[in-house]
């Protein structure tokens, strides 16, 4: 007999441990939810002591104490103890005249005090109560229930928590106080000070709030007592800046990009992007001012860059841990490092902040943990732009980096060149008065000494920079080998797979004259594919020829060689090609493979950006000016987001990873052209609002 009814969900009691400890998995964070929490309940105030936290002897303890408005019971009962309670986000603003964006809107970051500890008192009072509710939560009886082998379902609402009022003797006073005791963990001085650091970054100093919030940390074991708090003093001493601002009105972005020919940080407008406007300020510190900052701020770090909601801080980042290991480094600043070590950037060398909105940014979401944000298109777009505003900073640090390197050298040679001209004028001198010849003989020979120690400097100087470059090339070899030969590997094995699905098929159903076009089809394709493997196995062998001897080529001739090559690609495609090369011209001295290698990867680039497009247009045009030879391939496809136009040459970035694009190809053309003492960039198109030109300046003598 069959039965209809109703059924509702039931939570076991150990729902406890999943949305507290086991969700939120580092304790600093833990601590730092319960703080949002206060400044959610418009307090001024906020009180953080730890007592006995060392040792942890039983009269361990760590309170978070506030002066906002209280809870009442209701407030106590209906939303402090509702998982999941909506109050925040039907009520995203807090009561006036305060009015701060709420911070809080998931409903279970008060489980936070779980990870912290096995018991918690909440003491709370409302302003004119004439009492104060006390509720005492005990972990550990959940603990205790959920590994119960009696067999007995016991739900989490099933267990009881107990309360009670004492008299108030003042009534103006309000606040809440979470008391957490039988603290699980031991807290070292270290671990306070990364509190403390974490704290003092919950408001953005560019936040200008009307009703400012003070942490306050207490540690007596330890001596501390301090106000955890960050200013835009910490940052005014910093190499170099710059402000991005989204505009509403046009609905455009800001965004950074270098200027090689100023040597400096410049910014323009692009259109808005997936994830919504943002506001963002970036501060880059070298040796110099990185020495001045721990000497002025020792409790504050250059640890990186912070998104902040509305003013608030959206997760406390680990960047600021001393060990490698532990840091979460969430948008990948640090994981960058390997693929260039001398000019990337790290979270030690920038202070950053994001600044977003619930409004204008709505997909870019906290994950429940805490610990990063839910992965998505947007918050992947997000990512890619703030790298791409570091690559201008590192174009900086390249272009500050050489320009020390000249100076250095520069000023020991001009001091070399002073000291010849003092020794001829002393010898003059006393050539002229044998009477002070005496006299000025020790002076003579004392700057000659100088002088040869000058020499030998320059010469030392001159050495060690030779050796440097050889062991950053090496370095930067090897990385690029490792990366290289990954994306190889897999070329090669995708192209064999292919093959080989299509072998198999002509070996099982050929011959079948009603699969005739579909074997023609194969036959070509397989023809194709042969052809990319020996593209692929010719560009490994480049490598292998450590004895590749530079070769005077006509241009002309190479160019169109390469575009014939590509002809079966271009058919296929459908791509019309134009090249345009009014005069003869040959490259004396110049690698071949290299040159090849750029063109090729150029328009492997081109042909995939064109995929979606109509009229398809390949065009090559080369000029001679002056003492350079500039090179333009451009087309007509999906384009490069001009914020990307320096970020594409960087190992692994690519916009045509849906095309197979490996973030590869230009970054080969980058190395390529520069090691024919060449630059590459990526220039308006001359195509007008679509398509992408890439303009090559190479040294040319006529």
């Amino acid at each position: 007999m069959e039965e209809s009814g109703i059924l509702k969900w039931r939570f076991d009691v150990s729902t406890f441990r999943l949305i507290g400890r086991d969700l939120i998995t580092d304790r600093v964070t833990a601590l730092f939810e319960l703080v949002k929490n206060c400044y959610d309940a418009n307090a001024t105030k906020v009180t953080i002591k730890f007592d006995n936290v060392g040792s942890l002897d039983g009269n361990s303890s760590i309170s978070i104490a506030d002066n906002g408005y209280g809870m009442s019971f209701p407030d106590i009962r209906d939303k402090w103890m509702v998982i999941g309670t909506s109050n925040k986000r039907s009520n995203p603003y807090t009561p006036s005249p305060f009015n701060r964006k709420c911070v809080g809107e998931k409903g279970i970051g008060r489980f936070a005090v779980d990870k912290l500890g096995d018991n918690v008192m909440i003491i709370t009072k409302q302003e004119n109560s004439p009492q104060w509710l006390n509720v005492e939560i005990d972990w550990s009886s959940y603990y205790s229930q959920s590994n119960s082998t009696s067999g007995q379902l016991t739900l989490f609402t099933d267990v009881e928590n107990h309360y009670k009022y004492t008299k108030a003797q003042d009534l103006s006073e309000h606040g809440t106080t979470l008391k957490i005791t039988t603290v699980r963990e031991v807290w070292l001085e270290d671990d306070i000070n990364r509190f403390i650091t974490e704290a003092s970054k919950l408001v953005s100093p560019f936040t200008n709030l009307s009703y400012p919030l003070t942490i306050r940390v207490i540690a007596p074991e330890y001596n501390i007592n301090t106000i955890a708090t960050k200013t835009i003093e910490d940052i005014n001493i910093a190499t170099i800046g710059f402000s991005l601002d989204f505009h509403p009105t046009d609905e455009t972005q800001d965004t950074s990009f270098y200027n090689e020919e100023t040597g400096t940080i410049e910014i323009r407008t692009i259109p808005k992007k997936s994830f919504g406007g943002i506001s963002m300020k970036v501060y880059y510190f070298d040796d110099a001012a990185r020495r001045r900052y721990r000497k002025e701020f020792p409790n504050n770090q250059i640890d990186g860059i912070k998104i902040y909601r509305d003013g608030i801080i959206t997760t406390p980042f680990a960047e600021n841990e001393s060990e490698d290991d532990k840091k979460r480094d969430v948008l990948g600043i640090d994981k960058r490092l390997w693929k260039n070590i001398f000019d990337r950037v790290s979270t030690r060398e920038i202070i950053g902040f994001v600044e977003i909105t619930k409004i204008g940014n709505p997909q870019i979401i906290d994950a429940t943990n805490r610990q990063d944000f839910v992965d998505n298109i947007e918050y992947r777009e997000l990512k890619d732009f703030i790298i791409t505003q570091l690559d201008s900073i590192e174009n900086y640090k390249k272009h500050i980096r050489e320009e020390k390197r000249k100076k250095d050298s520069d000023t020991l040679e001009s001091a070399g060149q002073d000291l010849q001209s003092f020794i001829s004028s002393v010898e003059t001198i006393a050539k002229q008065n044998p009477g002070l010849k005496d006299s000025l003989n020790p002076v003579v020979e004392q700057a000659k000494k100088t002088g040869r120690a000058v020499k030998t400097a320059i010469r030392n100087k001159k050495e060690a920079e030779k050796e440097f470059a050889r062991k950053e090339s090496i370095y930067m070899s090897i990385m690029s080998l490792q990366e290289y030969a990954i994306h190889i590997t897999h070329a090669v094995r995708t192209t064999l797979n292919k093959i080989r699905d299509r072998v198999e098929y002509f070996n099982m159903f050929f011959p079948n004259p009603d699969e005739n076009d579909l074997f023609k089809r194969y036959a070509k394709e397989m023809f194709s594919e042969f052809k990319n493997a020996n593209r692929v196995i010719d560009y490994m062998l480049s490598y292998s020829q450590s004895n590749i001897q530079p070769e005077d080529i006509q241009l002309d001739e190479t160019i169109r060689e390469i575009f014939d090559e590509y002809r079966p690609q271009f058919e296929c495609n459908k791509i019309n090609t134009d090249i345009v090369i009014p005069e003869k011209i040959t490259l004396r001295n110049t690698h071949r493979q290299f040159f090849r290698d750029i063109v090729q990867n150029i328009l492997d680039n081109s042909i995939k950006s064109l995929k979606d497009v109509e009229k398809k247009i390949i065009r090559c045009s080369v000029v001679s000016e002056d003492s350079d030879l500039i090179i333009k391939i451009s087309d007509n496809g999906n384009g490069i987001p001009i914020e990307k136009r320096e970020w594409v040459f960087g190992l692994y970035n690519t916009t045509t990873q849906e095309q197979g694009g490996a973030g590869v190809g230009l970054y080969i053309v980058k190395t390529r052209v520069e090691s024919l003492k060449g630059s590459v960039s990526i220039v308006d198109s001359e195509f007008g609002a679509v398509g992408t030109t890439v303009k090559i300046i190479l040294p040319f003598k006529k």
